[in-house]
C-alpha cells in the first residue's frame, strides 16, 4: 500500500489595510503648515489646534470611479486639547469601505501626546460586512522653533475576518520630521511600516508664494510615485488640488476644500 501525502500552505494577506486617499498628511509636523487633514498624519498634532476647521476631500483613485475617495474632516479646539473627528467613504456597490477616525490630542508644552481610534467597515457585494477596529497613541516633539520630530504607533483591536489565514486590523509605526525654513518653506520626511508591506519614506517640500498660494512636491520611495500639490487661500477659504502619477496605472487626481474660523497666527 502507498500513501501519498500532500501539504499546501496557502499565504493571504494578514492585515486588511484601509484604501488611503493620495493626500500628503506631513503638515503633522509643522506649526504653519498644518491643516484640518493633518491629525491622520499624528493625532498629537491637535494639541495645537486654535480654531475650528472643516474640511471636504474628493479623488479618483487611478481615474477610476469604481474607486472614488470621499473623506469629511473637522478639528476643532477644547482647552489646552483639540479634537479631530474624520468620515471616510471609497468604492462602489460591488466594493465599498467606510471608515471612521476620533482623535484628540493635548498639548503639555514642549511635548504634545494624541490618541486615536479608528473603526473600518468593508463591504463586498453578496456577502456580509466586517468590521475592523484599531487604536494608536502618537507623540510629538519641538526639538526647536522650527524642527518638530514624533512618533505613532497602531495596533488592532478588534475584527477578524477568514478562516485559513484571516486578516485584522493592521499594526503600524509612522515616524516623521518637519523642518520649517522659514514661514513660506517647509521641508519633511515621513517613515511608515505597515504589518506585512515594505517600509516606505515619504520626503516633501512646500512653498508659498505670500499668504494665498501654496506649492507642494514630494516623493515616495515604496514605488517610486511622485507627488504635486497647489492651492489658494483666502479668508479662512483653502481650495487645493493634487495628484499622484504612477507610470502604469496613471494619476489620481484630487481636489480638497476647507474652511478656518479664523486666520492662523
Amino acid at each position: 500500500m502507498s500513501c501519498f501525502v500532500f501539504c499546501m500552505d496557502g499565504k493571504g494577506q494578514p492585515v486588511h489595510q484601509p484604501v488611503e486617499n493620495a493626500y500628503n498628511h506631513s503638515g503633522a509636523y509643522s506649526s504653519h503648515f498644518m491643516d484640518v487633514f493633518s491629525f491622520s498624519g499624528n493625532p498629537s498634532c491637535l494639541g495645537s489646534i486654535s480654531h475650528f476647521s472643516a474640511g471636504i476631500l474628493m479623488e479618483r483613485k487611478w481615474m477610476m470611479k469604481e474607486l472614488d475617495n470621499e473623506e469629511v474632516s473637522a478639528v476643532c479646539k477644547a482647552g489646552n486639547a483639540g479634537l479631530g473627528l474624520a468620515l471616510k467613504h471609497n468604492g462602489d456597490k460591488d466594493y465599498s469601505e467606510q471608515a471612521m477616525k476620533i482623535a484628540i490630542g493635548k498639548n503639555l508644552g514642549r511635548l504634545e501626546l494624541g490618541i486615536q481610534l479608528d473603526y473600518l467597515l468593508t463591504q463586498a457585494g453578496g456577502y456580509q460586512a466586517v468590521g475592523f477596529g484599531s487604536s494608536g497613541i502618537g507623540l510629538r516633539l519641538h526639538i526647536s522653533e522650527k524642527f518638530i520630530t514624533g512618533w505613532e504607533l497602531g495596533l488592532p483591536v478588534f475584527g477578524r475576518t477568514g478562516k485559513t489565514n484571516p486578516e485584522a486590523a493592521p499594526r503600524f509605526f509612522r515616524m516623521g520630521f518637519g523642518y520649517e525654513w522659514s514661514n513660506y518653506l517647509y521641508l519633511a520626511v515621513q517613515i511608515e511600516k505597515v504589518s506585512g508591506i515594505p517600509l516606505n519614506l515619504i520626503s516633501s517640500i512646500e512653498y508659498r508664494y505670500g499668504e494665498q498660494f501654496s506649492f507642494s512636491f514630494g516623493m515616495n520611495s515604496r514605488e517610486s510615485i511622485p507627488y504635486f500639490k497647489s492651492g489658494w487661500k483666502k479668508n479662512g477659504l483653502c481650495i487645493q488640488i493634487y495628484t499622484i502619477y504612477e507610470p502604469v496605472l496613471g494619476f489620481s487626481p484630487g481636489l480638497l476644500l476647507c474652511w478656518e474660523s479664523k486666520n492662523r497666527n
